[in-house]
């Protein structure tokens, strides 16, 4: 009781903050939001020495409520996909962009990575925590938000052909990300004396891939007639907890499990249900990543120059690797994507941070938290910059009309009219 009555203080405090200070600051420099609520994780968490509401034994309470907010997100993410619309040729270009381009952003981080933790004094406790942190680390990297697209979106009226490929292929760089991100969880996955052996990383994967299938039927079963948004959010309550904590218990990722589930549910159902579903969640999606921000700010940070040194390796590594994995995707595409779009890619969010605490809570160990560090200090960063970068991208395919110069904007009517500018084209 004393660990959720805390959570909503900390929640009610941080809303108050974004409402009032934030939000009018990332109207004027034009970011996305995020690092004010991880910036009052560390002040609530247990870092904080003189001020700490958050402390380990309650984080340690609220271990099951983590791993529902983040099979929250991968509900979310999973009802934004529909088999039936996923075939046409727009988005199986899409998916040929988004597979390339995370591929290659994963292997440039784990190449990098694994040379860094090679050289670095970190007592690893054993070879396979070393490829865990490798292959965390390289996967993260590879998540690409499309809340940056939204925004940008929303404050410029971007629209055209290349935004509407670009939300395509992050809806794909979602699902390959935390499909490869469940497999992780299953290939290093802990021993469990209370199975009776120890199954293999297949069957994890398929094991996660049949609970999130089939509760996904067994939820269309049970609200399939319903349209009342209420009883449509309690339902969504229930299955998400149930869900979450069958696959925390099996230290699973919940991000995989209800992935598949809203996957499953939105291709049974029809056009009007699954509208409603998406509509209910996307209601929800806000205040559940603000929960995941605060408490990844609180239960990530460990002291240690090691730690943000591989940090600042991660983030800069990630940046280049976007921009080559970029390009890559672009080559043979023609006019239909560009060379440059690399730097569309770099905003992070809410998936690599709901991976960052299911990590935390599977290997809570130093290696664990390490590995967290590093994906959050990318978020933060990334968010400061990310905006702009893609609103730049879209100004150059033309999806987004250029700014007028003060000049034009206060001609005379009266003069005659001079050259016309031009949007630059694709490559």
């Amino acid at each position: 009781m004393l660990a959720t009555v805390s959570l909503l203080l900390v929640v009610t405090a941080a809303y108050l903050l974004a409402h009032f200070v934030v939000d009018k600051l990332q109207h004027r420099y034009f970011f996305t939001t995020g690092g004010e609520y991880l910036l009052l994780g560390v002040l609530v968490g247990p870092a904080n020495p003189y001020f700490t509401i958050l402390n380990r034994d309650v984080l340690d309470q609220l271990t099951p409520f983590v791993s529902l907010a983040v099979g929250w997100m991968g509900l979310l993410y999973g009802s934004r996909l529909n088999f039936s619309k996923m075939s046409t040729r727009e988005n199986l270009i899409a998916g040929r962009i988004a597979f390339i381009e995370a591929l290659f952003t994963g292997a440039i981080v784990a190449i990098a990575c694994s040379v860094a933790f090679y050289h670095l004094p970190f007592d690893w406790p054993s070879k396979k925590h070393y490829w865990l942190a490798v292959s965390a680390l390289s996967v993260s990297a590879a998540v690409s938000s499309p809340a940056v697209l939204t925004m940008v979106r929303e404050k410029t009226k971007a629209k055209g052909s290349f935004t509407d490929l670009f939300g395509q292929v992050l809806r794909f760089n979602e699902l390959f990300t935390i499909l490869a991100f469940g497999a992780i969880l299953c290939i290093f996955h802990r021993e469990n004396p209370a199975l009776g052996g120890r199954p293999t990383e297949i069957e994890w994967f398929v094991l996660s891939i049949a609970m999130g299938g089939g509760l996904g039927v067994l939820f269309f079963l049970f609200i399939g007639n319903e349209h009342d948004e209420d009883k449509q959010f309690l339902a969504l309550v229930g299955i998400i907890v149930f869900a979450s904590g069958l696959a925390h218990s099996m230290e699973l990722s919940p991000l995989l499990v209800n992935l598949v589930l809203g996957f499953t549910l939105v291709s049974l159902a029809d056009d009007q249900l699954s509208s409603e579903i998406a509509t209910v969640l996307s209601r929800t999606a806000k205040p559940m990543y603000i929960v995941l921000l605060i408490l990844a700010g609180a239960m990530a940070p460990i002291s240690g120059a090691t730690t943000w040194l591989v940090a600042t390796i991660y983030v800069a590594v990630r940046v280049i690797g976007k921009v080559v994995g970029g390009w890559l995707s672009s080559l043979g595409l023609g006019h239909e994507t560009r060379w440059d779009q690399g730097r569309g890619f770099l905003g992070h969010g809410a998936v690599a941070v709901a991976m960052a605490l299911n990590l935390m809570v599977v290997f809570p160990s130093d290696v664990g938290r390490m590995v967290s560090v590093a994906i959050v200090s990318s978020v933060v960063v990334n968010e400061l910059w990310s905006a702009r970068l893609l609103k730049g991208l879209l100004i150059d395919t033309g999806d987004i009309p250029p700014p007028q110069s003060p000049e034009a904007s206060h001609s005379d009517p009266n003069d005659p009219p001079g050259p016309v500018p031009v949007a630059s084209s694709g490559a």
